[in-house]
């Protein structure tokens, strides 16, 4: 069943009901989050709709309940902790926490996103922070979509024995994330103007690569496949913005975060 969800002011979706369960599980919603499905007349809290959706950690019979951390991640009891812009943090983690929230960072659910290398490790639909990917800078609610696909390198070797054999293999092996990434003001606009170069490049590199063939000028020709060449570059190096790397059944690492926007995330513990 295909899930919509409500989160700041915004509407996400379509999940699935694990995306659903893992989203509440992690923090990043809650019982009182309206959410609503195809066969729901209008939004519904989540309990309502869904019924209670089973914690990350179980709770013992007859014990207080417990929260997670925003910041470090730790279990602890509710009541030794602080429940702050709609997140539970600990004593030690408030002033950390409070920095970070009058520095205009959001704040994200732990157990959600982290850092492998220069590589952000997530999974499909996780909300992300609204911070540029590539600075850090707030990004004030713009998010840019990405489909990313993937699959193992080595189904490129069908590409030598025929291509249409290769795209109908790939197209059907290929795993997909779908994520939201904020772009700051600088990056939006140094993107377009990434996008505009590279169709031109293209363009004016199949034109000239047209016209050098048909009137036997190889300099036009060469110049037309190193303007389509510099417009592959564009789009793949600026214009996507992040790529895969890897994607499972579970989890996306992605390329393209900045150094400080992944330093915001803990370390990718392998599991």
């Amino acid at each position: 069943m295909d899930w919509f969800y409500a989160l700041d002011g915004q509407q996400h979706g379509p999940v699935s009901d694990s995306t659903l369960d893992g989203l509440a599980r992690s923090g990043t919603i809650n019982q009182d989050t309206l959410v609503w499905h195809s066969a729901l007349t209008d939004w519904q809290p989540l309990r309502v709709a869904r019924g209670a959706v089973p914690s990350a950690v179980p709770p013992v019979l007859g014990s207080a309940p417990s929260g997670v951390c925003v910041e470090c991640g730790r279990t602890l009891p509710r009541s030794e902790m602080l429940f702050l812009n709609q997140s539970w943090v600990c004593a030690g983690c408030k002033p950390i926490f409070l920095q970070r929230l009058r520095e205009g960072a959001t704040t994200f659910a732990s157990g959600t996103i982290w850092r492998y290398k220069k590589q952000l490790v997530t999974r499909s639909e996780t909300p992300l922070p609204d911070r540029c990917i590539c600075c850090n800078q707030p990004a004030n609610g713009y998010k840019l979509k990405r489909r990313l696909t993937w699959h193992s390198p080595v189904f490129y070797l069908l590409i030598l024995l025929n291509l249409l054999i290769y795209v109908i293999v790939a197209l059907c092996i290929r795993k997909k994330a779908l994520l939201y990434v904020g772009l700051c003001e600088t990056h939006r606009k140094q993107r377009g103007l990434f996008m505009a170069a590279g169709w031109l490049g293209l363009l004016g590199g199949i034109i000239l690569l047209i016209a050098g063939l048909a009137g036997s000028s190889a300099l036009a020709a060469l110049t037309g496949v190193v303007l389509l060449i510099a417009g592959i570059v564009a789009f793949m190096a600026k214009v996507q913005v992040v790529s895969a790397v890897k994607i499972d059944k579970e989890f996306a690492w992605v390329k393209g975060a900045g150094a400080a926007y992944l330093a915001e995330f803990p370390e990718w513990d392998g599991r």
